[in-house]
């Protein structure tokens, strides 16, 4: 068994860890596959660090979909490896349409996840949505205890919008980003400088996503669009992907080249 407290002193991502722990020893002692709930693809990434060294075990880390920001961890016995095929055919979630006419409302992804949780969906049941234009939205969920969400009809706002549960094959998914490298000069580091930079919006509008609760700073949301980034950081922002900052450096005129890489 592994041993709680060792990994969990130093760890940033605590429930996390201690989630994946549990299930690690579930894995070991009943010799079959269990998978963590839904969390950020890079705390995801983050909490497997601390269990590199542990031969006992492998895990995969999987979201419905090759380039989802949001994933679970499979854990398994490193002496009872499945075929990544089969880790995926018996991915434990499915698809969620949320369909209704949002032409003179505009709803974001946040609004479509608050729809969920304040309809008994637990955040950890849920994987990425995003949002179809003015149609509505699709998603990934968990298959456990939500066929009451099936055919019913819900409001989101003033919207009517009728929930269909599918199978993962039967959504639109979002098309994958290729990594790109981004260059640019900033008058400071500021979370709302450099994410306006990275992806390629407006000062005005980066700003108010960030107060809205729609960008994540390493995995945890922010809302405060001062806060000053380094080196490593990574920023998450609905529905336009990540960008992780390689490089700061400060110029002869105290303004700040920085490199970036957004995928």
């Amino acid at each position: 068994m592994i041993d709680l407290k060792e990994i969990l002193i130093n760890s940033n991502y605590k429930k996390e860890t201690e989630e994946l722990i549990n299930i690690a020893n579930l894995a070991y002692k009943h010799w079959e596959t269990y998978w963590t709930g839904f969390n950020s693809t890079y705390i995801c990434e983050e909490i497997l660090k601390d269990f590199e060294n542990l031969n006992d075990f492998k895990f995969f880390v999987y979201g419905g979909f090759s380039s989802s920001q949001r994933s679970r961890i499979a854990c398994f016995r490193g002496d009872n490896v499945p075929e990544e095929d089969e880790l995926k055919r018996n991915f434990p979630a499915q698809g969620i349409q949320i369909i209704g006419n949002f032409l003179f409302d505009n709803a974001t992804q946040n609004d479509f996840r608050s729809l969920l949780t304040e309809n008994g969906v637990n955040e950890k049941k849920l994987g990425d949505i995003w949002t179809l234009g003015d149609r509505g939205a699709h998603g990934i969920i968990d298959n456990l205890d939500i066929e009451y969400l099936n055919e019913k009809f819900f409001y989101l706002r003033e919207v009517k919008v009728k929930i269909n549960l599918v199978g993962i094959e039967e959504l639109q998914i979002p098309t994958g980003r290729t990594k790109k490298f981004i260059n640019t000069v900033e008058a400071s580091t500021r979370l709302d400088a450099i994410a306006s930079a990275g992806f390629r919006i407006s000062r005005t509008k980066i700003i108010e996503r960030i107060e809205n609760g729609m960008l994540r700073l390493n995995g945890s949301k922010v809302n405060k669009p001062t806060i000053n980034l380094k080196i490593g950081d990574k920023l998450q922002l609905e529905n336009k992907g990540f960008i992780e900052i390689l490089n700061l450096e400060i110029t002869k005129r105290e303004r700040w080249k920085v490199k970036l890489l957004r995928k």
